[in-house]
């Protein structure tokens, strides 16, 4: 059975999620197959919402995503106290590893609440902050997707535990409490569409005991309006710029970096971006050639720094996707990224082993003797990247809301 859903006049499409991500995507979406219910966000940058007021005295790129303006205000409902009180926890105490699950759990409350006062068929939510808006959803004969974003916990703290063990280091806490554990199980189990961003996630949910009927995937996408080459010029003369973008920590491969980078010393120039754990600084202090470091950086920041590097590496141990090395791409910057990494290349050579720093240092050294090479891959990825548009992605995320309406028998349609 086909549904018309332009023309459907008992709504279609509840979307709620604490944070940005995917979800407005979803519900640009949904708003242009004439199906949107509502969206349920902390906050939304329009006249007369709390993200409005709140932008006057803070930046909160959060509050206007990507296509923002695209969702008509009406239909978007702002639930920013759960958000609020957490980041107020976090800046409270700073060292405290606080637990996301209470506040999360609060605001599945309140979306459920609204939820139940919906005509829509379809509830769609991103994983941990959408188990009691699901409950509410099959209280209501709706069905549910699922945004998977997560690489799961068992394949991600299995490979940092090997890394800790190779590098001599306190193994860190697992990624998920038992509580956020049973609570993605049980959003999973009520899911009747799981949405993943990669192959690579959806293969290891998949081992992990996920229904395969289940699973479907939909690429990130990245706004090469803003993500985009700007003119410049490469200096042969000085060492191959490599960047390293949020990659301070184990998980994340920081130690196999810079195992990889010792060996080539005055032929690269390692910068880290972001924050470090203060268990990798003695990592830093050891190596021959101490990386720079420089802090956190804003959008355009980081877009700007991005047009002064040659490679980007993502020496992850486990990341369902990595946008960040889809927007280096985007600048024209060939990635180096491993195998248990999800982003797309444009050429396998591009991937190389996890928890292999030689395979960093082969690739590296590849690009450092040959200098033209960097400028030739860079061309081939921004035109690589620039086929992942929003609009390409809206429209596998408009497939899969037919498919679940379609799937709907006639006689529970309300």
């Amino acid at each position: 059975m086909s549904i018309p859903l332009a023309s459907d006049p008992s709504g279609g499409v509840e979307l709620a999620y604490i944070g940005v991500h995917e979800i407005f995507q979803m519900a640009i979406a949904a708003e242009e197959l004439g199906c949107l219910s509502g969206l349920q966000c902390s906050v939304f940058d329009a006249p007369g919402k709390w993200g409005h007021f709140l932008s006057r005295f803070a930046y909160l790129p959060s509050a206007f995503p990507l296509g923002s303006k695209a969702l008509p205000p009406g239909k978007v409902h702002e639930l920013p106290l759960p958000q609020m009180a957490r980041q107020m926890m976090q800046k409270v105490f700073k060292r405290r590893r606080a637990d996301p699950l209470p506040y999360l759990q609060a605001f599945e409350r309140q979306a459920a609440r609204r939820l139940r006062h919906s005509n829509a068929r379809i509830a769609v939510a991103a994983e941990t902050c959408a188990l009691g808006y699901f409950r509410a959803a099959k209280e209501l004969g709706m069905r549910c997707m699922l945004d998977s974003h997560g690489i799961p916990a068992p394949f991600l703290d299995a490979a940092v535990q090997r890394a800790a063990a190779e590098f001599d280091l306190s193994i860190p806490p697992p990624s998920d409490s038992a509580a956020m554990t049973a609570h993605k199980e049980q959003e999973r189990a009520l899911a009747d569409v799981i949405l993943f961003c990669s192959e690579l996630q959806r293969e290891h949910w998949v081992r992990l005991g996920v229904p395969a009927e289940k699973c479907q995937t939909a690429p990130l996408w990245v706004d090469t309006e803003f993500w985009k080459p700007l003119p410049r010029k490469r200096s042969m003369d000085q060492p191959l710029q490599v960047a390293a973008v949020g990659c301070g920590s184990l998980a994340k491969g920081l130690p196999y970096l810079l195992t990889a980078a010792a060996p080539l010393k005055g032929s690269i120039s390692l910068t880290l971006v972001g924050h470090v754990d203060a268990v990798m600084l003695p990592l830093l202090q050891r190596c021959p050639v101490p990386p720079k470091r420089l802090p956190y950086m804003s959008r355009p920041q980081l877009r700007d720094f991005f047009n002064t590097q040659d490679v980007l590496v993502m020496p992850s141990l486990g990341d369902s996707f990595g946008l960040v090395a889809m927007e280096a791409m985007a600048c024209g910057l060939p990635v180096i990224v491993t195998t248990h990494c999800g982003l797309p290349v444009p050429d396998p050579a591009w991937r190389v082993p996890a928890l292999d720093s030689g395979a960093i240092t082969e690739r590296l050294n590849w690009y450092a003797e040959d200098r033209e090479r960097a400028g030739k891959d860079g061309l081939e990825a921004s035109l690589f990247a620039a086929q992942f548009t929003p609009r390409r992605y809206r429209d596998q995320i408009k497939a899969v809301y037919r498919g679940l309406l379609d799937g709907i028998p006639e006689a529970s349609l309300r």
